[in-house]
């Protein structure tokens, strides 16, 4: 691997070994072992990878706690997850005294660092069971409180393989760019585990900065590219460095990829761009991967080994092309909610995965999600993807970005309002008529707010609960067109 973050200096399998070795066995000299559980929260490179590595060698189940986090937020996993240490890099070090002092459990703080220095020794990889955790994942949140989904070590080799072997296809002169969050279930599958198992090489970068990444892939030759719509987004618009050359292809998940921002992304890097779907419940389910056609909005088939089924009200699978909910089957899906039998039994029904999304399965078997169930506006009593809407919104020329949510309306029951990121050359009644020429009427956002950016996790998710927070609490300020109402 090559840390960006620390002078592009290369570190090869045996040396990252060397280090993780050293991390398990100062956890083990500590009292730690199986059953515990560790922390981590590091910027992208090599302390995360050492510190990740050296929990599971110690046979402790790790809990990735993104980067940014406050005292209070890291304070909260450490207690919820009963966790025995937080490892963190020097940066983070007087943050997680903090958030040490604050937890109410009595986990030891350490630095990855000086933990690799007090080792005595290097420890050997611990057996532990195969189904026991492996890793603890927070939710985004998007749509409720945050939950914590656990990853067994069978499950997550079976489905770490399945996308080395069928689907991704990284060989050992590959070179993967690692701008996603380790500590998110995309970015450290994609980043860190899948080049890993096939013996490539990542290039790891502490923050994400659309110039320094593609800088950083024509300096060390990156071949596959992992990433979320936004930063594609951004690559098209930076012009100032010369487009990737070394580039196979691409990946988008995380969000909805716009096709009008997959085709601008493909021109500027020179490589496909494709879209895959998974949730940190169920990681990468399906992927439109190559060499399978581009299908605008379509996430591909599924990995080899998860099975999609589309259900109705009723759970009873739908025909095929019919819309539903999405629910998976396989080595990708967690084994459930730490702590959270009520929640666990809620979306795990029947040996399914209960996804919450909507969408359907072509003849070619490729899976396009719509929406989310959650998010689908009910305005009197028609059904409203907000995703269609938003991709009208996003053609529009001098919009960036676009979010579409539900807002409680006295006579419809919900109203569709639109907030949207623009270059400042369009206004209200512009986007309307643009929304009128391609959407039936009652589709048309009766409201629009116009933002700098859109709040998103760190996944890239537009975070639509906290919109809707935002502008029920008068953060954000609707501006409202002509009431839409029969004549009484």
């Amino acid at each position: 691997m090559i840390d960006a973050g620390r002078g592009d200096v290369p570190v090869s399998y045996g040396e990252l070994n060397h280090r993780a070795a050293r991390v398990a066995s100062h956890l083990r000299a500590r009292g730690l072992g199986p059953g515990d559980r560790v922390a981590i929260c590091t910027a992208n490179g090599l302390e995360f990878v050492a510190a990740w590595f050296g929990a599971v060698y110690a046979g402790c189940a790790t809990l990735p706690i993104p980067a940014a986090s406050t005292a209070p937020e890291i304070a909260f996993r450490l207690d919820h997850a009963a966790c025995g240490a937080l490892l963190t890099d020097a940066a983070r070090s007087d943050i997680g005294r903090e958030s040490a002092l604050r937890a109410s459990s009595a986990a030891l703080l350490l630095e990855v660092e000086e933990a690799i220095d007090a080792a005595l020794g290097e420890a050997t990889p611990c057996n532990v069971e195969a189904d026991a955790f492996a890793m603890l994942l927070y939710t985004s949140g998007t749509t409720g409180a945050a939950k914590c989904a656990c990853i067994g070590h069978a499950s997550l080799r079976a489905h770490t393989q399945a996308l080395v072997d069928d689907v991704i296809g990284l060989r050992e002169n590959d070179r993967v760019l690692g701008t996603l969050p380790l500590t998110h279930s995309y970015g450290i599958r994609t980043t860190l585990l899948v080049p890993f198992c096939a013996g490539a090489s990542t290039v790891f970068t502490p923050k994400f900065s659309p110039r320094r990444t593609l800088e950083l892939c024509n300096s060390h030759g990156v071949t596959w590219l992992p990433a979320v719509p936004t930063m594609f987004i951004a690559w098209a618009n930076e012009e100032t460095v010369p487009a990737p050359t070394t580039l196979r292809w691409c990946m988008s998940a995380g969000a909805p990829l716009v096709e009008d921002v997959r085709r601008c992304a493909e021109v500027r890097l020179g490589a496909p761009v494709r879209q895959a779907y998974g949730l940190t419940e169920a990681n990468l389910t399906a992927i439109n991967a190559p060499p399978d056609e581009a299908i605008a909005g379509s996430s591909g088939k599924p990995v080899a080994g998860v099975t999609v089924r589309i259900a109705g009200e009723s759970g009873a699978e739908l025909p095929q092309g019919s819309c539903g909910e999405v629910l998976v089957r396989g080595p990708n899906v967690m084994a459930g909610y730490l702590d959270d039998k009520i929640a666990t039994a809620h979306v795990m029904r029947g040996g399914w995965l209960h996804t919450g999304d909507l969408g359907f399965v072509d003849s070619e078997g490729r899976l396009t999600i719509v929406d989310r169930s959650k998010d689908l506006i009910l305005r009197g009593g028609a059904s409203i993807y907000p995703s269609e809407v938003e991709s009208v919104l996003s053609d529009h020329p001098a919009v960036r970005e676009a979010a579409v949510v539900g807002q409680p309306d006295d006579y419809y029951g919900e109203e569709v309002v639109a907030v949207v990121v623009t270059d400042g050359s369009v206004g209200m009644v512009d986007l309307d008529l643009w929304a009128k020429e391609q959407l039936a009427a009652y589709k048309v956002p009766r409201a629009y707010a116009f933002v700098d950016s859109l709040p998103r996790s760190g996944s890239g998710k537009t975070l639509k609960r906290r919109l809707r927070d935002q502008i029920a609490e008068g953060v954000i300020q609707l501006e409202a067109l002509s009431a839409d109402r029969p004549a009484h």
